[in-house]
């Protein structure tokens, strides 16, 4: 990921279509029997990202959550969980492709187009070191981190246009913890924390979230989540992201 010269452009993120349609009620699978879930879900966060973009003077270009929509192409966002008494573990994986435009002086002065891909997938196992009241989970796992960024800039009277294209992985060891607290029948809240280390500088991700059990097998979950990333080489170094968002888990 690069790191642009005093300059700002927000990436990313995503889109999943929610199914609301209520599951056929039917019992959960006794805690010594493999338990699953899938969760689909919708996160709109702000995103902010440092290019490197060469010949331009300073700008910041800001996609705020209500303009993520407006810039996005497409995007896929889901998490599989499953679980066997105290163990278990989780797959989560985010899709997004999206372009910002923005034109200094209605492009007399130039301006740049950038079309950004990003794939961020979580692989996790997890083990339930408590029970009540606060069920809390450790876990450990690894986080794979892509980015492929094009960035189209118009001539300027600084000098001619010009196309940089980057692609940049990483793949992080990470380690966390997370907590759920019941409160009632049908709510709980839920906090995540997560830190990885390995190809990138550093990561960290925190999450925190209620859920309703809408039935047995069908909950509703909505909440806060923040991602951070950092990388000290590439076209794009740094991007941090933060927003709502909301989904439906579906057990089986």
């Amino acid at each position: 990921m690069r790191r642009a010269r005093g300059r700002r452009i927000p990436a990313a993120c995503m889109a999943a279509a929610l199914a609301c349609a209520p599951a056929a009620a039917q019992s959960i699978p006794p805690a010594d029997e493999w338990q699953f879930e899938f969760i689909p879900y919708l996160w709109t966060p702000g995103v902010r990202s440092d290019l490197k973009l060469g010949p331009l003077p300073g700008n910041t270009v800001s996609v705020s959550s209500t303009r993520l929509l407006e810039a996005l192409d497409f995007g896929a966002m889901g998490t599989l969980e499953a679980r066997k008494g105290d163990w278990g573990g989780l797959l989560d994986i985010q899709y997004v492709k999206l372009g910002v435009a923005n034109q200094l002086a209605g492009g007399l002065l130039g301006g740049y187009n950038v079309k950004f891909e990003q794939t961020i997938a979580t692989l996790a196992g997890f083990y339930r070191v408590v029970h009540a009241p606060v069920a809390v989970d450790v876990l450990g796992g690894v986080r794979y981190i892509n980015v492929k960024t094009n960035v189209d800039i118009a001539p300027s009277p600084r000098g001619l246009g010009a196309q940089i294209e980057d692609t940049a992985g990483s793949t992080d060891g990470i380690i966390g913890v997370r907590a759920i607290v019941p409160i009632g029948d049908k709510w709980s809240l839920m906090g995540h924390l997560d830190v990885g280390e390995g190809s990138s500088n550093s990561s960290w991700q925190a999450i925190a979230g209620a859920s309703y059990q809408y039935s047995p097998t069908t909950s509703l979950k909505f909440g806060y989540r923040y991602l951070s990333y950092r990388r000290d080489d590439g076209l794009l170094n740094k991007m941090a992201m933060g927003g709502l968002y909301f989904g439906a888990g579906f057990r089986f």
